[in-house]
């Protein structure tokens, strides 16, 4: 399952019809995939705990072009608990457009933090970028992006500084869904963070041109799920 997670291949994204390979059909018959689209309006009502965020260090280790998206690892200590259960984070992943919409509408990007349990149950936290006045984080990630495919750069101890938490949050959506790249794997937990972070359109332009085709997987059917918040 880690290398699930660490090698998942965007075939989506460079036109590869999923069809064509048996390993991923849920991919294509899947009834709980992700991402969708949330729709404020229908999402129930549900008095949660909230979700624990542990993120009391945030140790980066680089920033990674893959060609198809942007990924920084980073080193473990940081981690959620919710449903009794500790994830801890395995990597940020950059998408532009935003996977998930709100009321049918794109962010200009979404940023996706992984996370996986000692017994390989999935966690996935999502954050919007709006654009805007850039925040601390995204301004000093914009500064050092790899922009061909391939290249990585270290990134300094403090990059992630401003998403530093500990504390319980539970200002977001949940739902069940799945990766959002082959396998597709289901039964992962979402949480979808209702306060975007923001990005000036200059700095924007900068991901834009590292991450150089739109990168996000299309909205999928809701079918007979519930989206919680």
């Amino acid at each position: 399952m880690k290398n699930i997670i660490l090698s998942i291949m965007t075939l989506m994204m460079i036109g590869a019809p999923i069809a064509l390979y048996a390993d991923n059909s849920i991919c294509k018959s899947g009834k709980n995939q992700s991402p969708i689209n949330i729709d404020a309006k229908t999402a129930l009502n549900f008095q949660k705990r909230g979700l624990k965020f542990n993120y009391g260090r945030l140790d980066p280790k680089e920033i990674i072009n893959t060609g198809t998206k942007l990924k920084i690892e980073v080193a473990e200590g940081a981690s959620i608990k919710v449903d009794g259960i500790e994830f801890g984070l395995k990597h940020l992943s950059f998408h532009i457009p935003s996977e998930h919409t709100y009321n049918n509408k794109h962010f200009p990007m979404e940023i996706q933090f992984v996370h996986q349990s000692k017994d390989n149950q999935l966690a996935m936290v999502s954050m919007m970028v709006s654009t805007g006045k850039s925040s601390r984080t995204l301004a000093k990630l914009q500064q050092q992006l790899p922009m061909k495919a391939g290249e990585s750069n270290a990134l300094a101890t403090n990059a992630l500084r401003n998403l530093e938490r500990k504390q319980r949050v539970a200002n977001y959506y949940r739902y069940s869904g799945s990766l959002t790249s082959p396998p597709c794997t289901e039964g992962v937990r979402w949480f979808v963070m209702n306060n975007p972070l923001t990005l000036s359109k200059p700095h924007f332009q900068q991901f834009r041109q590292a991450i150089k085709q739109d990168n996000n997987r299309p909205v999928q059917a809701l079918n007979a799920r519930i989206v919680l918040k």
